[in-house]
């Protein structure tokens, strides 16, 4: 038996840290909602389990988030099984917008209709935030507000439906060394009202979502990789509603009501990538 399946990525509107656990975790605020870029995923029936990367064996597989998450779904069900698996890339890496987790998160989807295991999707997140904390929103996907440290997805209604250009800044950035920044340099929480937040986006204020909407992780994003800093100036001046670092970085989006306005900026910026927020339902409501 064969499937495919979609990893679709992500941007952060919003993002806060409030504060951090015993055992190293942070845990957050923030709002989340799917975008039109995906990597494709096919999945069928093996003698043993592979992963391949385009048309190349994957390097350190077995720390991969797709091959473990073929292995967390079996320890699950306490069935070996074993598959190949061929992930072909479109979401940038290091860049923010959750093209692993998305990866892990379609790889459980998938294996969970494949094998017919009839799993709630509850329990597929919680089996996902054991392989990394943006796994369980992205096995919702949809617009969400998530916090604690992951575990926490609330599905949002009346998703904006936007145009947005996508850069990715230097050579990306490891979500760890970004962190560790942060913790370094104590840069602590914003206090974001993440409802004001939400407010401006569900009724698209964009003045209102400029004044609240931040990101927490930018300050160390910007430590290490400065031109953070200018791109999202940049996007203002070429007329985005918004400008935001996604995620730990290092893409910067803007937003754009229209194509038209989405392309012409993104000609001005070398490796620019057009896509769209994406209004269907989250996989919770």
């Amino acid at each position: 038996m064969q499937i495919s399946v979609k990893a679709q990525a992500k941007i952060n509107w919003s993002l806060d840290i409030t504060g951090r656990l015993e055992n190293g975790y942070h845990e957050m605020d923030m709002l989340m909602q799917s975008v039109d870029l995906f990597d494709d995923i096919t999945i069928s029936d093996a003698r043993f389990t592979s992963l391949t990367i385009g048309d190349r064996p994957a390097p350190n597989m077995e720390k991969n988030l797709v091959y473990r998450a073929v292995n967390a779904i079996c320890d699950y069900t306490g069935e070996k099984r074993n598959v190949k698996i061929t992930l072909n890339k479109r979401i940038p890496v290091r860049a923010g917008l959750g093209g692993g987790s998305a990866d892990c998160a379609a790889t459980l989807l998938g294996l969970n209709e494949m094998w017919k295991l009839r799993l709630p999707v509850k329990t597929i997140m919680d089996i996902g935030l054991k392989l990394g904390a943006d796994v369980p929103y992205c096995v919702a996907g949809g617009f969400c507000r998530v916090r604690g440290i992951g575990e926490k997805v609330e599905s949002i209604k009346n998703a904006p439906e936007k145009y947005v250009v996508i850069t990715i800044v230097g050579g990306g950035l490891s979500t760890q060394a970004v962190f560790s920044d942060f913790d370094s340099a104590e840069d602590g929480a914003l206090g974001i009202d993440i409802q004001k937040v939400q407010n401006a986006l569900t009724d698209w204020d964009a003045s209102a979502l400029r004044a609240h909407g931040a990101n927490a992780l930018e300050r160390a994003a910007i430590r290490q990789i400065p031109e953070i800093a200018g791109r999202i100036r940049e996007f203002y001046a070429l007329g985005a509603q918004y400008a935001r670092m996604s995620g730990s970085g290092s893409s910067v989006y803007g937003i754009f009501n229209d194509k038209e306005s989405a392309d012409a900026c993104a000609k001005r910026l070398p490796g620019a990538i057009v896509t769209k927020t994406l209004t269907y339902p989250s996989r919770i409501e």
